[in-house]
């Protein structure tokens, strides 16, 4: 079970398909985990590189007191740095598109 310790806390991530493929990173919704993007990484699968994490306080990453929607964007920033990817596309629902949003800002 992949784990990153970023922006003080632990993320739970998987990482899948080709080196060099474009990254393609999944955030998921409230309540959910990284799975709830499943059927999407099949089908992107052998195509793109497939970033997914449970969003802080969500299925295996930890949480720590309050979180703001700017330490969630945090935490994707801190993720793609540890995991040394420059750009991405990013999906999100729910609580994903607003931490996607707060990225773009």
């Amino acid at each position: 079970m992949p784990m990153l310790a970023v922006n003080g806390t632990h993320l739970f991530y998987d990482l899948a398909g080709p080196e060099g493929a474009p990254v393609v990173l999944f955030s998921n919704s409230l309540g959910t985990t990284a799975e709830m993007w499943d059927a999407q990484a099949r089908a992107l699968a052998g195509r793109c590189r497939i970033l997914r994490y449970d969003t802080r306080g969500h299925g295996r990453s930890q949480t720590t007191g309050p979180v703001r929607l700017e330490t969630l964007a945090r935490d994707v920033i801190a993720l793609l740095d540890a995991l040394q990817i420059s750009s991405a596309h990013v999906v999100g629902l729910s609580l994903g598109g607003l931490s996607a949003q707060a990225l773009g800002i």
